[in-house]
């Protein structure tokens, strides 16, 4: 495209001066979403798990063993399951 080394130049001090404008906007946001606690979620809610905590369910179906009883169905107690069927079975007693 022409220019030589003056155009790749300009384009690194574009790059430079988006990165300082980003940094130098950004970082007072982000100190004062930390000062105010806001980046992190407390100690006993990352323990339990955000599904429960902040989204009200759980996003997997967690068994001890597989229910089917076919080998690989389960892979070390844990299997997946849409929220519909998860849903149905806990109305139907554990029966899909």
């Amino acid at each position: 495209m022409g220019g030589g080394g003056r155009m790749l130049g300009a384009h690194i001090v574009v790059i430079l001066v988006i990165a300082a404008w980003v940094s130098f906007t950004m970082a007072p946001l982000f100190l004062v979403l930390n000062k105010l606690g806001l980046l992190r979620i407390s100690a006993e809610d990352e323990m339990a798990g955000m599904d429960q905590t902040r989204h009200g369910g759980f996003a997997y179906a967690y068994h001890d063993e597989d229910v089917s009883g076919k080998p690989g169905h389960g892979v070390g107690g844990f299997m997946l399951k849409s929220a519909h069927s998860t849903q149905v079975a806990a109305e139907t007693g554990g029966h899909v």
